[in-house]
């Protein structure tokens, strides 16, 4: 189901963005080293003769001034703070169209200087209202559209060469076959502590990218995924690189993830299966995926195949 969007909701993630952009402020410079002193041991060159080699001094880090300090770091401050307040909305469907940047700044620097605000609760309350259901008519229009949009995608798609579609709607092409490994399904009642490790990429179908594994090195992930992805894991053998087209019903249905997940969404992966290995007692992952920008990026539940 589209989620409703509430007064509650919105203001609530506000306050949440508020002390993420606090957590994220950067760290203070380190002082610069003192220059080091230290000498590496004895050479030996000839019988009863050494030859001592000084450590280089590490050069003094330039003194940057305040002016410059206080530009760059207002500048990244308001860069850090723009990426979370996406990263908070973008998954309510708020796009920067729907700001007047002027109010906004103004509205945050109120707040920042512990102001009170300029416009009446009664005010603010109706026009946050008035937001959420502009945005929620909006992603009821999207979903649809999206739905339609998918269905003719994978339509034409199932029908290229190497394609397969499998009963569930799930399409997938082979990009490197792979070996004869495979996920085995434990007898009836044993746990299922399978951790898969794996490379992958995730787009839309306009091209747009909205996640992927870092360069060279493989994530390790469980089968609490969506069903998709399920699907892949536990069909694809071990070195195998497949391309997954994954209808909206196999993801993420009518829910938005982010800002550019929207509701029907096709989700296209290159999925590359390096191993199948025993989870780690309690495994917890280290971040969630794809996606993050929770990274992800973009990521995680948020943003991928990972489950809910």
């Amino acid at each position: 189901m589209i989620r409703k969007f509430t007064t509650n909701v919105l203001a609530v993630g506000l306050i949440a963005t508020a002390a993420t952009q606090v957590q994220a402020a950067p760290k203070a410079p380190a002082a610069p080293k003192a220059p080091a002193t230290a000498v590496t041991p004895p050479v030996s060159v000839t019988p009863g003769t050494v030859e001592v080699q000084a450590v280089p001094e590490t050069p003094a880090k330039p003194v940057l001034d305040p002016a410059v300090i206080k530009t760059d770091s207002s500048y990244a401050l308001g860069y850090r703070t723009g990426g979370n307040f996406a990263q908070q909305f973008g998954r309510f469907g708020v796009a920067i169209g729907d700001l007047d940047t002027e109010s906004f700044l103004k509205g945050f620097l109120t707040a920042f200087k512990g102001d009170k605000p300029g416009l009446e609760e009664a005010k603010l309350q109706a026009a946050m209202q008035a937001l959420g259901d502009l945005l929620q008519s909006r992603e009821k229009e999207s979903s649809a559209a999206n739905l339609e949009k998918g269905k003719k995608f994978l339509e034409e798609n199932g029908k290229r060469q190497g394609v397969i579609t499998t009963k569930s709607g799930l399409q997938y092409e082979v990009l490197t076959k792979g070996g004869e490994e495979k996920y085995v399904t434990p007898k009836e009642g044993a746990a299922d502590n399978k951790e898969f490790l794996v490379n992958y990429k995730g787009t839309l179908i306009d091209g747009k990218e909205f996640d992927a594994s870092p360069a060279g090195k493989p994530v390790p992930m469980t089968l609490q995924v969506v069903p998709g992805f399920k699907e892949a894991l536990t069909t694809m053998p071990v070195g195998a690189k497949w391309k997954l087209f994954i209808p909206s019903a196999l993801a993420y249905g009518e829910e938005r993830k982010s800002a550019d997940l929207a509701p029907n969404s096709v989700l296209i992966f290159e999925l590359e299966l390096v191993k199948i290995q025993d989870a780690p007692p309690q495994q917890q992952m280290p971040f969630q995926m794809p996606g993050g920008p929770q990274g992800g990026p973009q990521g995680g539940p948020q943003g991928g195949p990972q489950g809910e």
